[in-house]
């Protein structure tokens, strides 16, 4: 259906029109395909207010392929790394080492293990697309009429996992004479959202589990927790937040964005936090609640010392390969934006006290500026 507001939204689920709530996989890469970030296991709370949460075999399939890729990728990734230590260190290999360090894992099995755990911790249910009243002869016609959420492009039989899920959930929708949210970025969700009856897309997910928290009316239950914070005086949480920002940029996975007169290629190296802008905490939003412990998400701008290894090259036309011109450091203080996932206690009466302060591993981007490759050239310089 055409595009729900906010208010609208929050005005549906009081009502109880919302039949179930479905996530896509951009959702669960959204998250860095991490089945138990506190974050994404929040979206249990809607459970707990009567409305189911549907996963379709499809996309529960790709969620799993998508974490089975990264984790073989990690492991030979890491096999090869030990390989390489082994052979420049003259080193043995311990009896059992790769059992130890999960090497000999199988990632299909992991990636099962991990989402079967998500859907049994949040009471998930997962639905069968070949269940799918006349699913096959509505699939199939919409690809051959280009229909969304096939487009007119040569890539649209990559579109048939999205679009029997997507028909598979407008009859479910449709039997309860309802709606089912489905949290989803991917373009062609939304655009079959729009034309539907049935099917509303809201992204990302802590803006649906906010719609549940306001209209349940759970929404202020951080406020104070966060006026605590905003005032001071709460040292062991303003500690354990300053951790965890420190442990979240110990990862050094920042992209690097640099102006150069040559060709570069650079590696983040270093990141240390100078600062937590208060001034920039925004308002929480409350993804989950029960009778003790509430669980909201915030942001907050950082100060940080960020450095990176720039190794310049030139592009030789004769040999048709690019020359090495050498490297050197970068160093830039910026100002980036943290995501973090706070749970603690509902009452603060006593100070916070908190249970877990989590960092998203969100990606951002540090902007070097200009960048000489050759700083230490002057006009006498041959």
């Amino acid at each position: 259906m055409p595009k729900m507001s906010r208010e609208e939204l929050i005005v549906a689920i009081g009502e109880g029109r919302i039949a179930a709530v479905t996530i896509d996989t951009t959702v669960f890469d959204s998250k860095q395909k991490d089945f138990r970030r506190t974050d994404f296991r929040s979206i249990a709370q809607i459970k707990t207010r009567n409305t189911p949460i549907l996963i379709t075999d499809v996309i529960a399939s790709e969620m799993m392929s998508h974490l089975e890729v990264e984790a073989a990728d990690t492991q030979r990734a890491l096999k090869t790394a030990l390989r390489s230590n082994n052979l420049r260190w003259y080193r043995e290999s311990p009896p059992g080492e790769h059992t130890t360090l999960f090497i000999d894992k199988n990632p299909a099995a992991f990636a099962k293990a991990e989402f079967d755990d998500f859907v049994a911790a949040v009471g998930a249910e997962v639905i069968k697309v070949a269940d799918t009243p006349d699913g096959l002869s509505e699939l199939f016609r919409r690809y051959f009429d280009i229909e969304t959420p096939f487009a007119k492009k040569e890539t649209r039989k990559t579109e048939f996992p999205d679009a029997a899920a997507l028909l598979c959930l407008e009859a479910y929708a449709k039997q309860r004479k309802k709606l089912v949210m489905c949290i989803a970025q991917d373009k062609a969700w939304k655009d079959f959202c729009e034309k539907s009856d049935h099917l509303v897309a809201v992204f990302p997910l802590n803006n649906a589990l906010g719609t549940y928290s306001e209209a349940f009316k759970d929404a202020d239950l951080a406020d104070k927790i966060v006026e605590l914070w905003r005032d001071g005086g709460q040292e062991d949480f303003e500690q354990e937040v300053r951790n965890a920002i420190i442990d979240r940029l110990t990862y050094v996975d920042f992209e690097v964005e640099a102006d150069c007169a040559v060709e570069f290629e650079a590696e983040p190296t270093d990141a240390k936090l100078i600062e937590i802008i208060m001034a920039t905490l925004t308002a929480p939003t409350v993804l989950a609640a029960d009778e003790d412990k509430v669980t909201f998400s915030i942001e907050v701008d950082i100060k940080a010392t960020f450095e990176a290894l720039l190794s310049f090259s030139v592009w030789d036309s004769v040999d048709r390969e690019h020359v090495g011109m050498g490297s050197q450091w970068a160093e830039r203080v910026e100002e980036v934006t943290m995501y973090l996932t706070i749970v603690a206690d509902r009452d603060a009466s006593e100070g916070i006290q908190f249970h877990e302060v989590s960092v998203s591993h969100r990606s951002f981007t540090v902007d070097f500026g200009y960048v000489d490759p050759f700083p230490d050239d002057g006009p006498d310089d041959e």
